[in-house]
């Protein structure tokens, strides 16, 4: 299979890996609102540390958000313009997917639980997930909620309690090469009633 190679920025960590089938090489760093200052030179350093030459990478995913507004767009403005520079696709992956499929690798023991993303106040995004052999599967996309909705009604794991990881995009998209799109269909994912912003009312 040819090579992905694939970001995460959409929380604290800067993460890039690059890999196919045989081999993943990652870079992982806590940025804390510096990830537009090395991201960049981290793509560089996992494209000179593995045995993959540029021509044959086929696609870059990134994690598509829910998630920090500016880590986000920034995973997607840079997917789209290497994809553009490069001629090859993009793979956008939910980062509740990213969030679920690193919960399973934590517990294997887990069945039905949903992951929760902070926003904002008391609103946290939320995605249901169900897994079973090694295997996890969505069954409710994000939605955006008052973050005692689904306390104690399902096994909840925080943002807080995972560490999201390229590897973790570039294994999704491995999986999904049937989504794998044009660079101008490689956009951040928008939860309904994300927005901070009211329409002012006229006096």
């Amino acid at each position: 299979m040819a090579a992905i190679l694939a970001l995460e920025t959409t929380a604290e960590l800067c993460s890039v890996a690059i890999g196919n089938n045989e081999m993943v090489i990652e870079d992982t760093r806590l940025a804390m609102r510096v990830h537009n200052e090395i991201v960049l030179s981290m793509i560089d350093t996992v494209m000179a540390a593995a045995p993959i030459e540029r021509h044959e990478v086929a696609c870059i995913a990134f994690s598509a958000g829910p998630g920090s507004f500016t880590g986000v767009r920034i995973s997607a403005a840079i997917a789209q313009g290497i994809a553009l520079a490069w001629d090859i696709l993009v793979c956008p992956v939910g980062t509740s997917r990213v969030m679920a499929l690193s919960c399973l690798e934590q517990d294997h023991r887990l069945t039905k639980f949903v992951t929760s993303r902070r926003s904002r106040q008391n609103l946290v995004y939320v995605a249901e997930f169900a897994a079973r052999s090694g295997k996890v599967s969505t069954t409710s996309n994000d939605l955006l909620v008052d973050e005692k909705v689904y306390r104690g009604q399902h096994r909840v794991v925080s943002d807080s309690q995972v560490a999201l990881s390229a590897r973790h995009v570039l294994k999704i998209a491995q999986r999904e090469v049937d989504t794998w799109t044009n660079a101008e269909r490689g956009l951040p994912v928008y939860v309904e009633g994300d927005t901070p912003w009211h329409v002012a009312e006229s006096s």
